[in-house]
Formats: C-alpha cells, sequence, structure tokens
C-alpha cells in the first residue's frame, strides 16, 4: 500500500521537520542544537557578523541570537568583538575550535542529504532541487512588499 499523498503545506513542513530532527539528533551528540549550528553556518559563510544580521538571516530575534550566541561563546566556539564603525554593536568572530565543528557540521549534513535523497537519481535530485528553488523564489516574491 502506497502512502496516502499529504497536502503541499504539510508535506514541506514535515520534511523540514524530520530534517531538522535528524540533524539534530546527530549534532546533539557534539553538546550543539540545530539552531547553533545555524549561527556557525551563517559565520562560516561571512565571518564577523553582527548579531542583529544573524538574527535577520535567521529570521529570529536579537534576544534569541543573543542566547545563541551567549551558549557559543561559553562553549569558545565564537567570542562577540566591538564593531569599529558602531560603539554599540558586537560582531561574532569565529574561533579556531570552530572549524573542528564545522567539519562535523559538513559530514551530518551529508548524512541528512543522503538519507534525503535515497532512492533517487542524480537527475531526479538536481530536477528537485531546482523545482524548489523556484517555489523559493516564487514565496520569496509573493512576501516582498507591494510598490
Amino acid at each position: 500500500m502506497t502512502e496516502a499523498v499529504r497536502p503541499g503545506n504539510v508535506l514541506f513542513y514535515d520534511i523540514s521537520r524530520f530534517r531538522a530532527q535528524l540533524f539534530d539528533r546527530l549534532i546533539g551528540a557534539h553538546g550543539l542544537t540545530t539552531s547553533q549550528a545555524m549561527v556557525l553556518a551563517h559565520l562560516y559563510k561571512e565571518d564577523k557578523l553582527r548579531q542583529t544580521e544573524i538574527a535577520r538571516r535567521m529570521d529570529v530575534g536579537n534576544v534569541t541570537i543573543g542566547g545563541l550566541v551567549d551558549r557559543l561563546e561559553a562553549r569558545g566556539l565564537v567570542e562577540r568583538q566591538d564593531d569599529e564603525n558602531d560603539r554599540r554593536a558586537k560582531r561574532v568572530c569565529l574561533l579556531e575550535p570552530s572549524r573542528a565543528m564545522g567539519r562535523i557540521m559538513k559530514k551530518y549534513e551529508a548524512e541528512v542529504n543522503k538519507a534525503t535523497y535515497a532512492g533517487l537519481s542524480d537527475t531526479e535530485v538536481e530536477t528537485l532541487m531546482a523545482t524548489l528553488n523556484k517555489v523559493r523564489k516564487n514565496l520569496s516574491g509573493a512576501l516582498q512588499p507591494a510598490d
């Protein structure tokens, strides 16, 4: 018996939730949460971001980012530095121990992707990604303010 087709909103939610749960299970063995890993991921792409910029990119509040950065700082993975252009702002900077965590995160991302795309050909994955990128662009455009 095949599984019933789920409505799009449920399907998107389930996929996102299941991927996050699997990643959380893997990264949790290293004392991190998915949210903390997301902060690190943004810093791997662009180090020394302002806390407010990380919050904007993750679409969460500044207080939430402050707590995540506090925990990462306590683990010795990041440090806050004064922003040379704005004395009120803090930049979050990666520390050397975070490099090893980045390699671990990449490994787990690959494991999550392997589980996600099991049974799909490379062509099917490429088509799926192209289609999802179009869907993402559509939704992003729909969220833009009307002129």
